[in-house]
């Protein structure tokens, strides 16, 4: 149950991004810009590795190693994001997977992960 509670923020977040990926969209009418899902997706595991990293560093009262940092908030949204694309193209009939989104997640996380670390170096050490 603490681990529910420690992760309440990513796990919200999971879910909404879980249902956005595989809700069937109707066509939907003309972005604004092109390619505009890719900066969709970008802002999207940007939030989560932020989030994961806030979660882990118990909103911010400690710093925690880069090896944890790195793992938490770069490497499980990346892993998540490629589990989606393939459950896209593998378990719906409605969505597609897609190449381009999963790299567009990993470029959001890996921003993600540079501000964290960013203000990981500005936290005072946890005793």
């Amino acid at each position: 149950m603490s681990f529910l509670k420690k992760y309440m923020i990513s796990i919200a977040l999971i879910v909404v991004i879980l249902v956005l990926c595989f809700m069937n969209m109707a066509p939907l009418p003309a972005a604004p810009v092109a390619n505009f899902d890719k900066f969709v997706h970008l802002l999207m595991f940007l939030a989560l590795s932020g989030s994961v990293f806030f979660d882990n560093t118990a909103y911010l009262k400690k710093q925690i190693d880069v090896y944890r940092l790195f793992l938490a908030s770069f490497l499980f949204p990346t892993l998540f994001s490629g589990a989606i694309e393939l459950g896209q193209e593998y378990f719906t009939t409605t969505r597609s997977g897609d190449w381009w989104d999963f790299l567009f997640d990993g470029i959001g996380a890996f921003i993600g992960i540079l501000v964290c670390l960013l203000i990981n170096r500005r936290l005072p050490v946890a005793k």
